[in-house]
């Protein structure tokens, strides 16, 4: 790219935003940034320090030491660090997850990591996806684009990736699990899924992943 800019890209859970925007930041040279990547990241950390996340009275102060950092390459692998620890598996574990609302619902948490991020975004061209990266993370941000898909097809691509893994898992349980993390992210206090006035908007039901992604590319392309 000839200036720098910032894509911002939001959307409910199996919309396909994390592996369009790795496509499109590998094809354009863009640096992909996994916000949801920072907050596994920070619960981890957390975690391993303490055992209990509970039991961090202070989470922000406790966090003014600790560095961390992401890593995009050309494949569109995006490695996740804390402290210079490759902690990209690590984050992704079960028990992560159960706990990550901990520390995603804090506002003072949440101030530090969109500190953060957009000072990662000061420095070079970056895509990012999220729940509320085109309203508060970069209200002004050059493009955002709001990712959508029904909760059938949402429910299929889910189900595909834990079949691509070797799981077999309940597509009735996926099904509820994606409403009720529609409903939890919508429903919110603090910062809650919402599309932007000025964002693209973009159904992926009837779209393959490829046409998605060209889409986004020419949208860009305009800059």
């Amino acid at each position: 790219m000839n200036k720098r800019i910032v894509i911002a890209v939001d959307g409910p859970a199996g919309s396909g935003k994390s592996s369009v925007c790795k496509r499109v930041a590998a094809d354009l040279g863009l640096q992909y940034i996994d916000s949801g990547a920072i907050y596994r990241a920070i619960t981890w950390f957390f975690m391993d320090k303490y055992g209990d996340p509970d039991k961090v009275e202070n989470p922000v102060l406790s966090l003014r030491d600790v560095t961390f950092s992401q890593v995009f390459d050309s494949s569109g692998k995006s490695r996740t660090f804390v402290n210079d620890k490759d902690v990209s598996l690590l984050i992704r574990e079960e028990s992560v997850a159960k706990n990550i609302s901990i520390f995603s619902e804090n506002s003072e948490v949440r101030d530090f990591v969109n500190a953060m991020l957009r000072s990662w975004a000061s420095k070079e061209s970056i895509i990012m996806d999220g729940r509320d990266i085109g309203t508060v993370v970069f209200p002004d941000a050059d493009l955002k684009i709001y990712l959508d898909a029904s909760v059938d097809v949402r429910t299929e691509r889910r189900v595909k990736e834990y079949s691509d893994l070797g799981k077999n898992v309940d597509e009735n349980y996926i099904r509820n699990q994606i409403i009720q993390r529609d409903d939890k992210d919508k429903s919110r206090q603090l910062a809650p899924l919402v599309k932007a006035w000025d964002a693209v908007y973009i159904d992926t039901s009837q779209l393959s992943f490829e046409e998605v992604v060209e889409k986004i590319k020419e949208l860009i392309k305009r800059l």
